[in-house]
């Protein structure tokens, strides 16, 4: 290997700039989830969400423009996550028990192993839900929650395992708040029993 070959091959395994900048937006999401989960959005500061990812603040205005649309950023990827971790499962092709039980599943795992997205949850449900309302996606990600749940309550009505009663927002919910409330109040009941 000659001297030229070794340069050569070490800037071609550099990141790109395109790469680079997403890399960058990724840091500072990934540090504006921890911090809006930590403080909620009055009590976030994109100071800190600056110094965890690493790099000027002024990052954040190139980026994202102001804090409420790194807040909005952080709440899309955020939701747009567990939706897809939601998607691998193929629940389309399990029987619907089986479906519910691998959804349920799921979630329990996801906010197990994604305590800030509990967190965050929790700081938007206490700011009453406004800037979810706000984000693009919405309606994609209202969809991808429902649609697979009422798929599978409409085949388990069909082959008279479910009654017609729960809709797919009782069954989202309810997974949703056991999901949750067994991240959220962890602590407490430790320090209980």
């Amino acid at each position: 290997m000659s001297e030229q070959q070794g340069p050569e091959h070490s800037l071609s395994q550099q990141p790109s700039a395109d790469e680079a900048s997403a890399d960058m937006r990724q840091a500072l999401l990934d540090a504006g989830k921890t911090e809006f989960a930590n403080y909620g959005y009055d009590g976030a500061r994109l100071e800190r969400i600056a110094a965890r990812a690493g790099c000027a603040k002024r990052m954040l205005y190139y980026y994202f423009g102001n804090k409420k649309d790194v807040y909005l950023a952080v709440i899309e990827q955020s939701y747009s996550d567990i939706r897809e971790s939601e998607e691998l499962l193929n629940l389309d092709a399990l029987e619907p028990l089986q479906a519910l039980h691998a959804l349920a599943r799921k979630s329990f795992e996801y906010h197990e192993q994604n305590r800030e997205f509990t967190r965050l949850v929790l700081q938007e449900n206490f700011q009453s839900g406004e800037m979810l309302g706000q984000i693009s996606k919405t309606e994609l990600l209202r969809k991808a929650a429902l649609e697979p749940i009422e798929r599978i309550l409409q085949r388990g009505v069909a082959q008279g395992l479910f009654r017609e009663q729960p809709t797919a927002v009782d069954v989202h919910y309810l997974i949703s708040a056991l999901s949750g409330f067994r991240v959220d109040h962890a602590a407490t009941w430790q320090s209980l029993l």
